[in-house]
């Protein structure tokens, strides 16, 4: 038998397997047989409806002499008469378009019942006259391929339909860690006082092996770079499990149930055989992991409700799902190849091997430029390259699979995405459209004051995507932690690096006041606080531009309790010049009247670039002497002085850092590099109870401190040691 009619055969059968275009008969399985066997006789037998297209079903069901054999054969190999005249009569609407003349489905089926034979029109090609002749059906034949593919059809429709229990059981397992992080999570959130106790060997042991730490030595929000362009993001040591999980369960699926039915050499032989099983199962499971590679990538996925899992999770599960998906395409494309063998020219020209083609190409470009080195440098381009990328792929694999039964799982990804940004549309046009207040402070951050809704309430430590109106990038959305807000206005502060922010800087460092107005756009709030409510003592320990989201969580946290409550919230904020020490100015000032002990680390302190903008915020002032934390892992011991004098115009860098450290007096200020491993280990040595640490800081410095708190999991004091990381880094 031809590869093409093989290919012609299965798409007739692949109604019975899937069960979503029509409502066929319960005992498909020995339909499917009969209908393979009398194929067979019809094309080899009879001759005729040898076509040379594999979707040309409309012979079968046009040709009267055709029509004849078929339902003939079909009769003699059914003990129910109807049930081939039915399932003859929905192939033929369905696949060969076109609606059978029963006229010729009873002549054929009487003649075969009354007299034992069909009716065979033959044309003499030169004289092209028509004769009518009696043929009677060679049952031995029918018979006979019957018992052959009796087997061989078995193996092959029962694994075609297990393979949607295979993609099934992957779509399971997902399910199956969705719900219990669900389960562990929302426990932590509904029962704070029991999680809190869970402090024993078992515990600890999975906290520290398991949920905390990176996956290999310290690096998990820095990345692994080798020969520069190489570059990639290790997941979590979860994250890792969890994804090892998922590529068993992918290989179990690509191992079982493969065998090749002995004696079978009417379909195929047994390499082909074992090919083609593998690159049906490939290609079923990879259509069926569409919808979770769409749905995990979607700000307003529903599963991080669910789970309480971060966006960044998710992000981290969309990669790797993606790219097993891809590696489930090409097996899928290079098994069906080599199994097309000299067909492969006819069958590529064909419109659903060309979309699939082009999809499988999509793909590949997809993985590949979605690489890390790629989407830092280039990053707008990448996300625009990307949607483009996966619309066409969706699109290419929609005509690839049309006539297959796949399409449910192409309208759930369509549907999922659509949904998505049908969403954010709405979250864009409910906050509206405001003038935003944007400045350029101390030359390295932008201080954005948006108006607000009444109606629109910030998430505590969350996030917002914002949209500069103008036109070079107004298409761009960015995410930027919300740092304070009132009842009229956030505040957003935003550090220069390249793309937007670069663009915004060369914008506003020429203007006066270095300031202006613009039109922006608010999608969100997205995020949510850290679980530090539980615990006794709450440690923030913030970067750099990490400061807003952490501010923000803790003075929520400090005005839910008083000061005479006995919950300990701490602050540490790491800075490399004291320039930065300008924008938040105002923020630090309100943590004068709070339980918040606050620590600010100036790594330069002799740094004196833009310093002279911090002169503003001092008038007369007397300072004491205040010595820093011992934790600073190279400090310097603040000098002290009495001034009782009004300051000159002009001040030295000297005074003007003295100035600060009596005006925020407050704060202790700590010159020198902060080590982490005292921080960790005196904050737990000082604890009472249970301790959280929150970090927004730089990659290196976010990994120091998960590092540390795993190593003090178990501690001599034997409280409960928590971390969470609120680092945004998607890119």
């Amino acid at each position: 038998m031809s590869l093409l009619s093989f290919i012609s055969t299965i798409s007739l059968l692949l109604p019975l397997i899937l069960g979503q275009a029509k409502e066929f008969p319960k005992n498909s399985i020995p339909l499917a047989k009969a209908i393979f066997a009398c194929k067979l006789n019809v094309h080899e037998d009879v001759g005729y409806c040898k076509t040379n297209t594999p979707d040309d079903y409309g012979c079968l069901c046009t040709n009267k002499d055709a029509i004849a054999s078929f339902v003939g054969c079909f009769a003699y190999t059914q003990e129910n008469p109807s049930q081939a005249v039915e399932f003859f009569v929905d192939f033929c609407s369905e696949y060969g378009n076109t609606t059978v003349d029963m006229d010729d489905i009873y002549t054929a089926y009487h003649n075969y019942t009354e007299y034992g034979y069909y009716n065979v029109s033959n044309t003499t090609t030169a004289t092209n006259i028509s004769t009518t002749t009696e043929s009677n059906i060679d049952h031995s034949d029918i018979g006979n391929y019957t018992f052959s593919l009796e087997s061989s059809i078995d193996q092959f429709l029962i694994n075609w339909d297990h393979t949607f229990y295979y993609g099934a059981g992957i779509l399971g397992y997902w399910g199956m860690v969705l719900l219990i992080g669900a389960v562990f999570n929302w426990s932590k959130y509904m029962f704070p006082g029991l999680m809190t106790d869970l402090n024993g060997p078992f515990f600890n042991w999975l906290r520290k092996h398991v949920l905390l730490p990176a996956t290999m030595g310290k690096k998990k929000c820095q990345n692994y770079s080798y020969l520069r362009v190489v570059q990639f993001y290790m997941p979590s040591r979860f994250e890792t499990i969890v994804l090892l999980g998922f590529v068993v369960v992918c290989s179990v699926t690509l191992s079982i149930n493969t065998y090749f039915a002995q004696g079978d050499e009417v379909i195929f032989p047994s390499y082909y055989a074992r090919l083609r099983y593998v690159a049906n199962r490939t290609g079923t499971c990879s259509t069926m992991m569409i919808p979770l590679v769409i749905l995990f990538a979607g700000r307003n996925n529903i599963l991080q409700y669910l789970t309480r899992w971060n966006y960044s999770t998710f992000i981290t599960f969309h990669r790797y799902v993606a790219r097993m998906m891809f590696a489930f395409v090409v097996i899928h494309a290079v098994c069906f190849t080599i199994a097309l063998g000299p067909s492969y020219v006819p069958v590529m020209k064909l419109p659903f091997m060309i979309w699939g083609t082009a999809a499988t190409v999509l793909a590949g470009m997809m993985v590949f430029l979605g690489m890390l080195y790629f989407r830092r440098r280039w990053y707008e381009v990448f996300l625009v390259g990307h949607i483009i990328m996966a619309v066409f792929y969706v699109v290419g694999t929609w005509r690839h699979v049309v006539d297959l039964g796949y399409m449910w799982y192409v309208y759930a990804s369509i549907g999922i995405w659509g949904l998505d940004r049908v969403i954010r549309m709405v979250r864009l046009l409910a906050f509206g459209f405001p003038e935003a207040a944007v400045a350029l402070m101390s030359d390295e951050t932008l201080k954005v004051v948006i108006p607000k809704p009444d109606d629109w309430i910030p998430t505590v430590g969350g996030h917002v995507f914002v949209h500069f109106m103008q036109p070079a990038f107004f298409w761009q959305s960015h995410p930027f932690t919300v740092g304070h807000s009132t009842n009229k206005h956030i505040t957003l502060y935003c550090k220069v690096k390249n793309g937007i922010t670069r663009a915004l800087y060369n914008q506003l460092v020429n203007i006066p006041n270095k300031s202006a107005k613009i039109k922006v756009g608010v999608e969100g709030p997205y995020g949510e606080p850290s679980g530090v409510k539980k615990s006794q003592t709450a440690v923030f320990i913030a970067g750099g531009n990490g400061i807003p989201g952490m501010y923000s969580e803790v003075t929520h946290l400090a005005r839910q309790f008083s000061n005479k409550s006995s919950k300990r919230l701490k602050l540490y904020w790491v800075v490399r010049e004291y320039r930065s020490v300008y924008w938040f100015y105002d923020e630090l000032e309100q943590l004068r009247n709070t339980n918040i002990e606050t620590t600010v680390f100036v790594t330069q302190p002799n740094n004196p670039t833009h310093i002279d903008e911090l002169a503003s915020k001092i008038s007369t002032f007397k300072f004491e002497t205040k010595s820093c934390y011992s934790m600073c892992g190279d400090s310097k011991t603040l000098g002290s002085a009495d001034v009782k004098s009004v300051m000159e115009p002009k001040l030295t860098m000297e005074q003007i850092k003295d100035g600060v450290h009596y005006e925020l007096r407050h704060i202790r200020f700590c010159e020198g590099r902060p080590s982490m491993e005292k921080i960790v280990s005196q904050e737990v040595e000082e604890a009472t109870g249970s301790i959280a640490f929150v970090a927004c800081c730089h990659p290196a410095m976010v990994d120091d401190v998960r590092h540390e708190v795993c190593k003090n999991v178990d501690n001599p004091e034997k409280v409960r040691v928590d971390f969470y990381e609120q680092l945004l880094g998607w890119a």
